[in-house]
């Protein structure tokens, strides 16, 4: 089981898709404005949190009408509508005795840079949380593991640390074995992977993968 969570962010995606990552047993939160998309790809979500400030009225006397639970806030806060739902989907584990999987984020990408990067900058935290965008998956690790089925995309690897110690790449375009890797070198964008199943060893560090359709 996963939590689904729509926020109010740039929305690429063909229908197909959000059919394919979306399951009907997953719960579905919607940032406030992120519940005007549920709307028009007829996704019926499980709760709209925020200050309401940005859902259409159409959208949100439907849902209404739905019986959605709607959780407000007031617009003076101090936490974002994200971070909101994050701690709602914590209470929520609690309450029913259950672990999410995996947390996938729509519109957590683009429209604005400062709420862009305040998000990617929850995946230290949230470390289920993957964010996805029309052609991007964006992911936080801080140990070895390995991609499959990703053959052709280009992978990029941000480093969070200054140092990403012993860091090997297998079953890329540019491999690598036990390199040290610091955090202002652009050595580790834009990767291939030319392999069904590639690998990406590492003994300490903290890294942000971003995975793009190219």
């Amino acid at each position: 089981m996963k939590a689904i969570i729509f926020l109010n962010g740039e929305y690429g995606y063909e229908k197909e898709f959000l059919n394919e990552i979306i399951d009907e047993k997953d719960i579905v939160f919607c940032a406030d404005g992120g519940a005007n998309y549920t709307y028009k790809y007829n996704i019926y979500p499980n709760y709209i949190i925020g200050d309401l400030d940005s859902i259409d009225t159409v959208v949100l006397d439907f849902y209404k009408k739905e019986m959605v639970k709607i959780i407000k806030f007031d617009p003076e806060k101090n936490y974002t509508d994200f971070e909101l739902i994050l701690h709602e989907i914590e209470r929520y584990q609690k309450d029913n005795n259950i672990i999410f999987d995996n947390v996938y984020v729509l519109g957590g990408l683009g429209k604005r840079l400062d709420m862009t990067l305040n998000n990617i900058n929850l995946l230290e935290e949230y470390k289920n949380l993957t964010f996805f965008s029309s052609d991007e998956e964006v992911f936080y690790k801080e140990s070895s593991f390995y991609l499959k089925n990703k053959k052709g995309r280009e992978i990029s690897i941000i480093s969070l640390d200054n140092v990403i110690e012993k860091l090997t790449l297998k079953g890329f375009k540019y491999e690598i074995e036990n390199v040290n890797i610091e955090r202002k070198t652009s050595r580790l964008v834009s990767n291939i992977v030319t392999s069904n199943k590639c690998f990406i060893n590492f003994e300490k560090g903290k890294i942000i993968v971003i995975s793009r359709k190219i």
